[in-house]
């Protein structure tokens, strides 16, 4: 794999210390999906994606719900600083992340990510992060509904599908290049879309009498499994419009990095920097305004 890394930090504006993935770096996209691994600590890579200010006050370090910040940040681009600013409670527990990364199989992943790459004829690294996209969208719906059967509510995975929306643009400072145009990486853990598909045929399966053969909490793992997979394959972008869409968030946010973070996703809205009129743009509006209202309010496009 011929990947490079050409953004030295995607989330933390200022810092020039962070690590650089280059071409010397044959596993980039395997090191990207640890983040969204079981077991993953924050402690076990060099924190590419570590959002703490250097300037973070003593109070804010010493919160007790720091290492549930720090997840947050990872994901979605934004530091507990952001959220303060925001008035933005935090929305997951650190708990509740690992408990919907973990509700999925797992089984042959690497073999299933490789066989979705091949099926493609895009060049390399195009191809590579398109099938990380096909093969997280798949898992991710398939954590979604194994989350429904086993608590019968669907508000965890439905705040994940906010924070990994938002991530595809916040974390758009790490990108790869092919042919010199920038396409970001963590579009490729944007799996919001499918989640939400997810989450409609959970309710309505759950909705059904309980004694109906296909009520969700009849399902074995293996009809979980390949319900998941039917809603990725039938909600995931073909490769022209996951590139188009990757290639847009990177471009936008390069364009607004000079600014305040509050002000990054407003500025790409009012400059219309990307598709309104896009599917994905409206999820990814949706979730602002989810987990961030007070920064797109007065933004009627958004509204």
């Amino acid at each position: 794999m011929n990947l490079r890394l050409n953004a030295a930090n995607a989330n933390n504006d200022t810092s020039t210390n962070a690590p650089v993935a280059t071409a010397r770096s044959p596993r980039l996209l395997e090191w990207l999906t640890r983040l969204t691994q079981p077991g993953f600590s924050l402690d076990q890579i060099a924190q590419p994606f570590d959002l703490r200010e250097e300037h973070a006050t003593t109070s804010i370090t010493k919160d007790p719900r720091i290492d549930d910040w720090n997840m947050i940040a990872h994901i979605c681009g934004y530091t507990l600083e952001d959220f303060f600013d925001a008035g933005t409670p935090l929305p997951l527990t650190a708990a509740e992340i690992d408990y919907f990364r973990r509700n999925h199989r797992g089984t042959e992943n690497h073999i299933s990510r490789d066989f979705l790459t091949a099926q493609t004829d895009l060049p390399s690294p195009l191809a590579e992060l398109y099938g990380l996209y096909r093969h997280r969208a798949r898992i991710d719906a398939e954590a979604a509904l194994f989350l429904a059967q086993s608590t019968n509510t669907i508000r965890v995975a439905n705040v994940m599908a906010d924070l990994l929306a938002i991530g595809s643009f916040a974390n758009g400072l790490e990108y790869v290049s092919h042919l010199g145009v920038t396409y970001s990486v963590p579009c490729a853990f944007d799996t919001s879309a499918e989640i939400d598909r997810a989450n409609m045929e959970a309710m309505r399966r759950l909705a059904l009498p309980v004694d109906h053969p296909s009520h969700l909490l009849k399902l074995k793992p293996d009809e979980v499994g390949v319900l998941a997979a039917s809603i990725a394959e039938r909600n995931a972008l073909d490769p022209t419009a996951f590139l188009e869409k990757a290639n847009l968030l990177s471009e936008a946010r390069q364009d607004v990095n000079r600014l305040p973070r509050k002000l990054h996703f407003s500025t790409v809205v009012a400059e219309r920097d990307l598709p309104m009129q896009a599917a994905w743009m409206g999820r990814l509006s949706l979730a602002y305004t989810h987990l961030f209202a007070s920064w797109a309010a007065g933004l009627p496009e958004i509204q």
